[in-house]
């Protein structure tokens, strides 16, 4: 159905003013005219046709089949230069009848100006093709209203055009139709290719990751985040936190779970493998490689949706963002939170935008989700380092008897899979690892490196002990599960159970805030076993406890009325050593508590359960038993 007889524009009907000086045209100048009459009407002869015929190209238009009102779809316009010279698409026109049921939401590439042809609409661009050179322009509609809308698309080369058919049935929103029941089938399915630009909201494009770890010698469902992917062969961008092992969990696999449709729970269908990890920053890429039963995939022929990068510099104070992910609270299926920005926060290590704030409050799960303007360009990261709640956390998921006290329930450290963040990491500071992995690099930086620090003036000495006097104060006894002795001009402390710490405080006075310094070495390692200082010392059910570990993990926690509480949780560090002696340095004074190694400080946290107490230290096992510290130079200073 066509409003544009042969295809062509409407031409304006209004007639310049006459100019006076035409009146003063001699009948020599009227003679010239008619002698050159012949010339122009042959002229006008040759290339009007030229002029309004039908430019050299082929051009095809895709819609869905049927679409459901107030759902969102994309007409997909392919333009082939068939010709032997370079052509330029000025236009891109719509019948009126492809408005009378739908909204145009975003267009790619995006248009200059639009411009109505009393309801019917034309787009502006300015996009050369050179001989057999194809474009695709993909339009996002919102379907409004039911019934059968036919018309035709014309691309606009100049006064030129060419028109295709364009046909969409839009039902109504108490009709849609039932999707059917996926058969099983010997080959993994693959998503339908989709346009590069998936409108202003791209949620097919985002996918939820599932981390499977080790427990109790089978793969289970760890925890659960957000991602997308970011190229049709098959990358994803995430959070580090999202696909790497902690202190308790091993993850064993990661797989990705595809969006199929809004309303639906993403379906899992990938696996991946990483490629580039910053934990530092928190980003991570990776790349799918095979189906779930393993087998390998051709990464050329995924065709997946990806959402374009978009330039997270340009962003301003109230922009518009969209955010999206699986949120793991409050339902299965891809949730969409609207937002502004809110501000930025500087880090010396990142520059001025090392996190992205916004006014929307983001579902934990969405964290390694997608950022996206208001193009439906990705220009963040949710990430939950950018966490501005209290603490709490909507959902926990306990694997692990962190506690060590045998059993497995809700006092153990667990794995958060809920809580709310408000910040995301801008996608300019994810650029040169989605460019390595483009090139399929292999980076994993795990863990925080430290940051040479005196933590704080040492201040007074009021207590030193090389425990070459085994009457220096400190107690001995063997245990069932261990013991404490002096031994070799150093103190050590046994741990012979599996799961069980043991600590030996020293009786001091004035420890309320102080600076400890000692040297550690496993005489007798178990690859996994912990140690450190205790400071603040009430009795066995409350005090602080700074540690590392022996495969370079670093905590704070406390023991508070019995129970064990995570200040600041076991995180991976390259700058604890593998082996050897080390040089701990704790810090509890006023409500800091600090912690150094080798004068590298790893973390300094805030907590005010305690605010006196006695100084000492601490070893433990988890999995594995008989492990043997031993301490020396231990040092007690005042600030």
């Amino acid at each position: 159905m066509s409003d544009m007889p042969g295809g062509r524009p409407p031409v304006p009907s209004t007639v310049p003013p006459l100019n006076k000086r035409m009146l003063l045209i001699t009948f020599v100048t009227a003679g010239l005219i008619i002698l050159c009459m012949g010339s122009i009407l042959l002229f006008a002869s040759l290339g009007l046709s030229a002029l309004f015929s039908e430019p050299a190209l082929s051009t095809s238009v895709q819609l869905p089949d049927a679409v459901t009102a107030g759902e969102e779809f994309t007409l997909r316009l392919e333009v082939v230069n068939d010709g032997d010279r370079a052509v330029k698409l000025s236009e891109v026109r719509f019948s009126k009848t492809i408005f009378e049921g739908s909204d145009l939401l975003s267009s790619q590439p995006a248009y200059s100006e639009v411009v109505d042809y009393s309801g019917r609409y034309g787009y502006k661009y300015a996009v050369e093709l050179q001989p057999r050179q194809s474009a695709v322009f993909t339009f996002r509609f919102k379907a409004l209203y039911a019934g059968l809308f036919e018309g035709e698309v014309w691309t606009m080369t100049g006064t030129r055009a060419k028109t295709a058919p364009a046909t969409l049935t839009v039902l109504p929103a108490d009709e849609i139709q039932p999707e059917p029941t996926p058969q099983p089938s010997a080959t993994p399915q693959v998503l339908q290719p989709l346009p590069p630009t998936l409108g202003r909201v791209p949620y097919q494009a985002v996918v939820q990751i599932i981390a499977g770890v080790m427990v109790n010698d089978r793969i289970e469902e760890g925890w659960t985040g957000s991602g997308t992917f970011i190229s049709a062969d098959g990358l994803v961008l995430t959070n580090a936190h999202v696909v790497l092992s902690d202190r308790y969990y091993q993850v064993e696999e990661l797989v990705v779970a595809v969006t199929t449709a809004q309303d639906q729970p993403p379906e899992p269908r990938y696996k991946m493998e990483l490629l580039q990890v910053d934990e530092a920053l928190d980003i991570a890429i990776g790349r799918i490689t095979t189906d779930l039963d393993d087998n390998p995939l051709d990464a050329s022929q995924l065709n997946l949706p990806f959402v374009p990068l978009g330039n997270s510099d340009e962003l301003q104070l109230g922009d518009s963002l969209v955010i999206l992910g699986y949120p793991g609270i409050g339902g299965e299926t891809i949730t969409l939170t609207r937002g502004e920005v809110a501000g930025f926060t500087a880090d010396p290590d990142f520059g001025n935008r090392a996190f992205v704030k916004t006014s929307a409050t983001i579902a934990g799960g969405n964290s390694g989700g997608l950022a996206a303007n208001e193009n439906g360009e990705l220009i963040g990261v949710p990430t939950q380092l950018g966490y501005g709640g209290d603490g709490e956390f909507v959902d926990c998921r306990v694997l692990a008897d962190t506690n060590r006290d045998g059993v497995v329930n809700d006092l153990d450290d667990c794995v958060p899979t809920g809580g709310f963040i408000n910040a995301f990491r801008p996608i300019k500071l994810a650029l040169p690892y989605i460019e390595a992995a483009k090139r399929g690099e292999v980076n994993i930086q795990q863990g925080v490196t430290g940051d040479r620090s005196d933590l704080q003036p040492r201040g007074t000495a009021i207590f030193k002990d090389n425990f070459s006097d085994a009457q220096s104060g400190w107690p001995e006894d063997d245990l069932t599960t261990g013991a404490v002795r002096y031994a070799g001009g150093a103190y050590e402390i046994e741990v012979n159970d599996t799961d069980y710490v043991i600590w030996s405080p020293l009786d001091l006075v004035d420890t309320a805030d102080v600076l400890v310094e000692v040297s550690a070495r496993a005489v007798e390692p178990t690859g996994e076993g912990e140690f450190g200082v205790i400071c603040r010392y009430q009795d066995e059910d409350n005090y602080y406890s700074l540690e590392i570990s022996e495969d370079r993990y670093f905590s704070i926690w406390k023991r508070e009325g019995g129970e064990f509480f995570a200040i600041y949780d076991w995180e991976y560090s390259d700058a604890i050593p593998e082996s050897g002696t080390v040089t701990l340095t704790a810090a509890c004074s006023g409500n800091e508590l600090a912690l150094a190694v080798n004068d590298m400080l790893l973390i300094s946290v805030e907590d005010n359960t305690f605010d006196s107490g006695q100084v000492g230290l601490l070893a433990g096992t988890f999995g594995t038993p008989n492990l043997v510290v031993a301490f020396d130079d231990f040092a007690v200073y005042k600030p």
